[in-house]
């Protein structure tokens, strides 16, 4: 039935999507497969840059599934995996794979948890998809045309009072700790409503289209984790700049993205 639902699904939105993208989504939905499979097990974990991060057996099967459909369909294309690491191969075209963004998450029986991919020309994001497989949501966005929620159009919100605004903030995990800790304490100052620290950055920005959030403080992670939520959060509304109000490109890892200006200028303040 799934599989009918999926046909349905990329046939009657085969205008937003450019060629080849329904493999993309198959390929996420392969690799959701997997970590379901493995969802509720204690597994055992290997450390990867500190205590805190760290990868399971379903980090590394749900990449090698994903790469397993998308490198023959893109064999010319560089890819950046999250356990792969970076193959180069000459190309203007980067496929990028988290294939399990929130593994904290997973380990602890949390389901917030996503697969994020996005596709990179050159440097500018020109699609990213982020899969949820326990609540079996799809969000995408392609450049210019919009982002959805399977056949919704997504689109932030309008609130503009920090006041009345949840934040989210996501740090990479070299310094984390300290970035998290000091930017709560300035937007418990300023009286935020609520502060978000959601372990699966790659969902917050999945929110923030939603017009559930309104803005998320990111410093600093790695491409693959924000990459497709980056696409998708700009293709429903939102804007995006450097620490210090100014444009950046869509690759810069250290950015401000909010619903609006207002709420943007109290977030760089």
């Amino acid at each position: 039935l799934w599989f009918v639902n999926f046909r349905l699904f990329c046939y009657t939105f085969n205008y937003y999507l450019p060629m080849n993208t329904t493999k993309i989504i198959e390929a996420a939905k392969v690799g959701g497969e997997v970590i379901m499979k493995y969802f509720g097990q204690s597994l055992e974990t290997t450390q990867k840059s500190t205590v805190a991060d760290f990868r399971t057996k379903a980090d590394v099967e749900s990449e090698n599934a994903i790469l397993k459909i998308l490198t023959p369909e893109f064999p010319e294309w560089n890819i950046i995996s999250e356990e792969n690491g970076e193959v180069k191969k000459g190309s203007e075209y980067t496929l990028v794979i988290d294939p399990l963004d929130g593994t904290n998450n997973f380990s602890l029986g949390i389901p917030n948890f996503t697969v994020s991919i996005a596709v990179i020309k050159s440097e500018e994001i020109i699609f990213g998809l982020i899969y949820l497989p326990v609540m079996n949501l799809l969000y995408f966005a392609e450049k210019g045309k919009g982002a959805f929620l399977s056949h919704q159009k997504l689109s932030v919100n309008k609130k503009s009072l920090l006041s009345n605004s949840s934040i989210s903030i996501v740090s990479g995990y070299i310094g984390g700790y300290n970035f998290v800790s000091e930017t709560t304490k300035r937007l418990n100052d300023q009286k935020a409503k609520r502060i978000l620290t959601n372990w699966s950055p790659a969902f917050d920005f999945c929110l923030l289209a939603s017009g559930k959030i309104e803005g998320i403080i990111h410093n600093n992670l790695e491409l693959y984790d924000y990459a497709a939520g980056k696409l998708i959060a700009a293709e429903a509304g939102a804007i995006i700049s450097s620490f210090k109000n100014e444009t950046i490109n869509d690759i810069e890892g250290k950015f401000i993205v909010s619903n609006g200006s207002p709420l943007h200028n109290s977030l760089i303040e």
